[in-house]
C-alpha cells in the first residue's frame, strides 16, 4: 500500500504519535482518575476523622458545661429542694432548649428525680455512677445511642447522680461536619443507620453485609468504594465504641463520586479533543517535514539512480539545495558520485577514442577514485604495452624496408652485371670471330679478357656477399615477425584478461544491487574496449601473417638467388681460369678458341639463366619493398609515446 519511503515514514510517525498521544492521554486520564479517587478517598477519611473529632469535641464541651452546671449553687439548691422547675430552668439556661439535649437527676439508688422530655434512656443503670464512677462518652441503652456526661454530686450528705447529654440522632452538628469537609457522614447504631446527612430516607437501613463483616463483625476499618442510594461513593467506615470500650456501632463518611465522574468525563473529552487536534497538527507538520526533508530528496536520489542505471551520467540536474542532514547529504553524495562517474567515464571514453584513432599518447585528465584506479592502470598499461609493441613493429618494418631496398638495389646491380656480362660475351664472340684475322692481338685480348674476368669475379663476389646479407636480413625479418606474432598473442591475452576483469566487475556490480549499477555500465564499456582491442589485435595478426608469408617468399627467392650467385661465382672462377689459360697458351689458339667457344656458349647459357634469375629477384625484391612500405604505413598511423 505504501511503496514510497516518505509515505511509510509519515505513516509510521503518525501512528507512533497517535500511539504516544493515546498512551499519554491514557496515563494522564488514569493518573487524573486515580488522583481524583485519592482526593475523594482522602476527603472521606478526613470526614471520618472530623466526625469523630466533632463528637469528641462535643463531649468535651458537654463535660465543661456539665462542670459549670454542677458548680452552680442555684442548681445544687434545686436538687436539694427537688425543685423540678428550677432544675429545668437551669438546664435551659446552660444547654438551651434543643430537643436533642437532655438532662437527668437521680438519687443514690438510681431512682430518677427529674428528666427532660427529650431524655431517650429509659432503663439505664446509674448505680456505678452513684458509686463514684464518672461516665463521659458514648452510651448505648434501650436501643438508643447518646453522648453524655454523668457524675455523682454530694449535697448535705446526700449523693445524687446528674447526667447531661444529647442524642446521636441529632443532625445539626452532622450537617456542620458535612459543610466543613464536603462529604456526607452517618452514625450507625450497631449496623443500622441511626443518623445521617443523607436524610431520613436512609435512617433505619442496614449497612451492606460485606461491609458489616469487616466493620461490625471484624471490628476493622474499611476504606473503599460503595453504592449509597444508588450513587457511587468513596467511603470510610470505623468501628464505634462506648465508654466501656464495647462496640456499639460505626462511624461513616463518604464522598459522592458522581460529580467527580462527570468531571472526569468532561476532562476526558477535552483531553481527547486536544489530543486529536495535537495529533492532526503534528501529523501535518511531520508530513510537511518529511515532504521537504525525506520525500523530495529521495525523489531526486531516485532520478539520479535511474539516470546512472540508464548510463545518462552527463544529464544536467536541477539545482536544489538539500538540507544538511543524513538524507540530504546522501543525495548530495549520490549526485557527486554521478558527476564523478561521468568525469571518469568521459575521460576513459576520450582516451579509448584516441586509441581507436591510433593515438596512444593520451593520458587521464581527472582523478580516478577507488576501484576506478584499476581502470586507469589498465588503460595506461594497454597504452604502454601496445606502444611498445607498435614501436617494435615500426622498428622491424624499418629494418624490413631497409633490407628490401638493399635487396632491390642488389638485384638491380645483379641485373646490370648480367647485362654487362652479356655484352662481354658478345665482345668475346666477336673476338673469336675475328681471332683468325687478329691472332696477333690474342694476347692483348686475352689480357683484356683477364682483366674483365677479374672485374667480373670481383663483382660476382660482391653480389654473393650482398645476397648473403639479404638472406641474413630475410632471416632476421622472419624472426622479428615471429616476435611480433608473440606480442600480438600477448595483446590478445591482455584483451582476454581485460574482458574477464570486466565480467567480474559486472558480477560484483550486480551483487551490489542498485548501488553497483553504475559500475556495471563501466564494466560493459571496459568489456567493449577489450573486444575492440581483441579485434584490432586480430587484424594486426592478419597483417603480420601476410607479412610473414611475404617474407617467407622473399627468403626462398633470396636462397635461390644465393645458389645462383654461387654458381655464377664458380663460373666466374672458371672463366678467369680459362682466360688465364688463353693468355698462357696463346700457342694453342686453335684448341683454345674451340674451348673458348664452348666456354662462351656455357657462359651465355649461365648468363641467360642469371639474367632471368636477376629479373625474378628484382621483381621479388620490388614486391617485398612494397609490402614493407605498406607495413610501415600501417604502423606509422599509430601515435605512441617515444
Amino acid at each position: 500500500m505504501f511503496k514510497k519511503l516518505g509515505t511509510q515514514i509519515v505513516f509510521i510517525t503518525i501512528v507512533a504519535i497517535v500511539v504516544v498521544i493515546a498512551v499519554m492521554l491514557t496515563v494522564t486520564l488514569v493518573s487524573f482518575h486515580n488522583y481524583n479517587d485519592s482526593i475523594l478517598m482522602e476527603r472521606a477519611e478526613v470526614g471520618m476523622e472530623v466526625l469523630e473529632d466533632t463528637v469528641n469535641d462535643e463531649i468535651i464541651s458537654l463535660d465543661d458545661d456539665f462542670y459549670i452546671l454542677t458548680e452552680d449553687d442555684a442548681f445544687v439548691s434545686a436538687i436539694e429542694g427537688k425543685n423540678n422547675e428550677a432544675l429545668h430552668e437551669a438546664f435551659i439556661e446552660e444547654f438551651g432548649g434543643s430537643q436533642d439535649n437532655f438532662m437527668v437527676v437521680a438519687d443514690q439508688s438510681g431512682a430518677i428525680l427529674y428528666n427532660t422530655q427529650s431524655y431517650p434512656l429509659k432503663s439505664y443503670d446509674y448505680g456505678p455512677v452513684a458509686r463514684g464512677t464518672k461516665v463521659s462518652g458514648i452510651v448505648q441503652s434501650d436501643g438508643e445511642l447518646v453522648a453524655m456526661v454523668a457524675d455523682r454530686i454530694d449535697v448535705n450528705g446526700m449523693s445524687y447522680v446528674v447526667c447531661c447529654g444529647f442524642s446521636m440522632e441529632a443532625t445539626e452538628w452532622m450537617n456542620n461536619v458535612k459543610k466543613l469537609v464536603g462529604c456526607d457522614v452517618t452514625v450507625f447504631n450497631n449496623n443500622i443507620r441511626y443518623s445521617s446527612t443523607f436524610g431520613s430516607t436512609v435512617i433505619g437501613t442496614p449497612m451492606g453485609d460485606d461491609i458489616k463483616k469487616i466493620v461490625i463483625d471484624g471490628k476493622s476499618a474499611y476504606n473503599g468504594q460503595a453504592t449509597i442510594n444508588g450513587a457511587p461513593f468513596y467511603v470510610a467506615y470505623e468501628p464505634m465504641y462506648d465508654v466501656n470500650k464495647n462496640l456499639v456501632g460505626a462511624w461513616f463518611a463518604g464522598s459522592d463520586a458522581s460529580e467527580a465522574n462527570n468531571e472526569f468525563t468532561s476532562v476526558t473529552m477535552i483531553a481527547i479533543l486536544i489530543g486529536v487536534i495535537g495529533a492532526v497538527g503534528i501529523a501535518v507538520f511531520i508530513f510537511l517535514f518529511c515532504q521537504t526533508r525525506v520525500t523530495t530528496p529521495l525523489k531526486h536520489a531516485e532520478e539520479y539512480a535511474h539516470e546512472m542505471l540508464a548510463g545518462q551520467l552527463a544529464t544536467t540536474n536541477v539545482t536544489y539545495k538539500f538540507h544538511e542532514d543524513e538524507v540530504g547529504n546522501f543525495v548530495e553524495v549520490l549526485r557527486s558520485a554521478k558527476h564523478g562517474m561521468n568525469d571518469v567515464v568521459g575521460d576513459s571514453s576520450r582516451i579509448l577514442a584516441a586509441m581507436a584513432s591510433g593515438d596512444f599518447t593520451e593520458t587521464p585528465n581527472v582523478k580516478y577514485p577507488g576501484v576506478f584506479e584499476d581502470i586507469e592502470k589498465n588503460i595506461l598499461k594497454i597504452e604502454d604495452d601496445l606502444g611498445v609493441t607498435l614501436s617494435n613493429m615500426n622498428t622491424s618494418s624499418d629494418e624490413v624496408l631497409t633490407g628490401s631496398n638493399q635487396m632491390a638495389e642488389g638485384s638491380q646491380s645483379l641485373a646490370d652485371g648480367t647485362t654487362r656480362q652479356a655484352s662481354a660475351i658478345e665482345e668475346i664472340s666477336a673476338t673469336i670471330a675475328e681471332v683468325s684475322t687478329q691472332i696477333a692481338n690474342t694476347a692483348q685480348n686475352a689480357a683484356e679478357a683477364g682483366n674483365l674476368s677479374k672485374q667480373t669475379q670481383d663483382r660476382v663476389n660482391e653480389q654473393d656477399t650482398e645476397i648473403q646479407n639479404m638472406v641474413q636480413a630475410m632471416n632476421e625479418i622472419s624472426s622479428t615477425s615471429q616476435e611480433i606474432e608473440k606480442i600480438i598473442k600477448t595483446i590478445e591475452d591482455i584483451a582476454f584478461q581485460t574482458n574477464i576483469l570486466a565480467l567480474n566487475a559486472a558480477v560484483e556490480a550486480a551483487r551490489a544491487g542498485d548501488a553497483g549499477k553504475g559500475f556495471a555500465v563501466v564494466a560493459d564499456e571496459v568489456r567493449n574496449l577489450a573486444s575492440k582491442s581483441a579485434e584490432a589485435a586480430s587484424s594486426t595478426t592478419s597483417l603480420i601473417t601476410a607479412s610473414i608469408e611475404a617474407v617467407g617468399k622473399g627468403s626462398k627467392i633470396a636462397l635461390a638467388t644465393a645458389e645462383s650467385m654461387k654458381e655464377v661465382k664458380d663460373m666466374s672462377s672458371q672463366t678467369a681460369e680459362l682466360i688465364t689459360e688463353i693468355a698462357a697458351a696463346s700457342a694453342e689458339q686453335t684448341e683454345s678458341i674451340r674451348q673458348i667457344t664452348t666456354g662462351v656458349e656455357q657462359i651465355s647459357q649461365v648468363i641467360q639463366t642469371n639474367s632471368a634469375t636477376a629479373e625474378e629477384t628484382a621483381a621479388s625484391c620490388e614486391e617485398l619493398s612494397g609490402q614493407s612500405k605498406l607495413l610501415k604505413d600501417q604502423v606509422a598511423r599509430f601515435k605512441i609515446n617515444q
